[in-house]
């Protein structure tokens, strides 16, 4: 069995997460930007305990296929997984001196953090999605100071867009290779 094929098919290329991600950092914006750039933070902070049993839900009304547990890639998924919350002692030591680099070093560390997904899933789609968080952060942190808290809204819907391509990449690989099947017998 190829591990890469049953990850890559059973979570469509990381869409639920990568949606459910998506949702809350624009949540996180629009909060920044209407009610307290504080509670902004709390809520991506907060939110990211639950990016993955909510994704992990939308998989269940997905019906997709669970992993089996043989499957050495599971473990890659978890200590991926532990970069964020290991991270936050930098972001907040940046924020300490300035706040408004919350956001752009979240998402240059999210950006980061989703360069061994490319292995994962096998999938080169990681690879653009890595870059345009960790220069898109980049840019919100250096160049574009004055309108930092639409950084929530760029790495929202980046993350989005790529929910909505590797779902529609996995899609067509499931059809095709369900045609070949059908093909072949």
């Amino acid at each position: 069995m190829d591990y890469h094929k049953e990850i890559r098919q059973s979570y469509l290329g990381g869409f639920s997460i990568l949606l459910i991600e998506g949702i809350f950092w624009i949540l996180a914006g629009i909060i920044w930007d209407f009610v307290s750039f504080k509670i902004g933070i709390l809520v991506i902070i907060i939110s990211g305990t639950f990016f993955y049993p909510l994704s992990q839900l939308l998989q269940i009304i997905l019906k997709r296929p669970k992993i089996r547990k043989e499957n050495p890639l599971n473990l890659l998924f978890t200590q991926i997984g532990l970069l964020i919350p290991f991270s936050f002692p930098l972001i907040f030591l940046l924020a300490k001196e300035n706040v408004n680099l919350f956001f752009p070093a979240l998402t240059i560390i999210i950006g980061a953090h989703y360069l061994p997904f490319i292995y994962a899933y096998k999938l080169k789609t990681y690879w653009i999605l890595a870059t345009l968080l960790v220069v898109g952060g980049s840019l919100f942190g250096f160049i574009m100071t004055d309108n930092i808290h639409y950084c929530a809204y760029y790495t929202g819907s980046i993350l989005l867009l790529f929910a909505l391509i590797n779902h529609y990449l996995i899609k067509k690989e499931i059809s095709q290779n369900h045609s070949l099947t059908m093909l072949e017998t």
